[in-house]
């Protein structure tokens, strides 16, 4: 009742200013845009080219048109949520009403890059919700985003620098509270979402892409989480886990190795690099003395020799 409200005034926020909106149509997908249709063009084509391939990896595909809205403005942009979103958020999803909001990526770093990967994660939410309809709100947080993220292709540096910092500091969340919902900071909440992609990164490389496939599947059908796992894996979400922490244990095991070495020889360069400076400020105040010994010496013998053909 509560999800119904929420996406009926949604509605009534859109309808209320639809005389200010422009579209554009595709197969698959309606964009809405205030004036920058070039941007809009770009959103279009990023999700036709998408769509053949996250309908084949989910194996399910619609014939219902996706709608995303570009808001140019980031106040409009939050408006438009009726819902707490963060003002980091770049994009947000209504997957059982085939909606999308995203905001200008104007002011996202690397723009092209970032909107293709905020078009594509967002498109895999709704394609996967439209798949598992209403037994989407059975399907963990973690998983939900993992998989828009390892759609998306959104493993990059940054989330490998993320994990590494959250494994050597023993920092990452237990898989069970990231369930439910992630945590609202922005720090903590890039670590739910790189430790997500990481998971789902782990169950396809270890059980192979069909696995995954597999695994939608049995949720599209009403198996909970854990069920459709261990139907495609043979294990549950406590032993994938176990699994991936390991791996993730030995993955940045010789880099904490590395690390640690680093700091060390690090500590040594900057000493002998300290003692270097401090002995050659040494030696300079020494020839400086010594030059000045050595001009107060030159003055007492010119004083002396003026003296004495003074006096002659």
């Amino acid at each position: 009742m509560k999800l119904t409200i929420v996406l009926m005034t949604f509605v009534f926020i859109l309808s209320a200013g639809a005389e200010t909106w422009n579209s554009i149509e595709s197969d698959h997908y309606v964009i809405m845009f205030g004036e920058s249709e070039g941007t809009a063009r770009d959103i279009q084509e990023i999700a036709e080219d998408f769509h053949l391939k996250i309908t084949k990896d989910l194996g399910y595909s619609t014939e219902r048109k996706i709608i995303i809205w570009f808001y140019e403005s980031p106040k409009e942009f939050k408006l438009a949520s009726n819902a707490p979103i963060q003002d980091w958020a770049a994009g947000y999803a209504y997957p059982l009403s085939a909606r999308i909001v995203i905001r200008n990526p104007a002011s996202l770093k690397d723009r092209k890059l970032n909107l293709s990967r905020l078009v594509k994660h967002e498109i895999t939410h709704v394609v996967f919700g439209l798949y598992v309809g209403r037994n989407l709100r059975h399907v963990p947080a973690w998983f939900n985003e993992g998989l828009a993220m390892y759609e998306a292709e959104q493993w990059s540096y940054g989330q490998y620098w993320i994990m590494l910092t959250g494994a050597l500091s023993d920092s990452l969340f237990p898989l069970y509270e990231l369930d439910n919902e992630f945590p609202l900071g922005e720090s903590q909440a890039r670590m739910a979402y790189a430790q997500s992609c990481s998971i789902v990164n782990f169950m396809v490389r270890k059980y192979g892409e069909d696995s995954l496939r597999e695994c939608i599947s049995l949720i599209a059908e009403g198996r909970g989480m854990d069920e459709a796992l261990a139907g495609a894996i043979g294990i549950d979400s406590y032993w994938l886990e176990k699994k991936w922490l390991k791996s993730i244990k030995k993955r940045y095991k010789w880099i904490s190795l590395v690390s640690s070495w680093v700091a060390l020889w690090t500590f040594v360069v900057l000493i002998a690099l300290l003692a270097y400076w401090r002995r050659k400020v040494r030696n300079r105040r020494i020839i400086e003395r010594w030059e000045e010994e050595e001009l107060w010496w030159n003055f007492e013998e010119d004083e002396d020799s003026e003296v004495e053909d003074w006096t002659y």
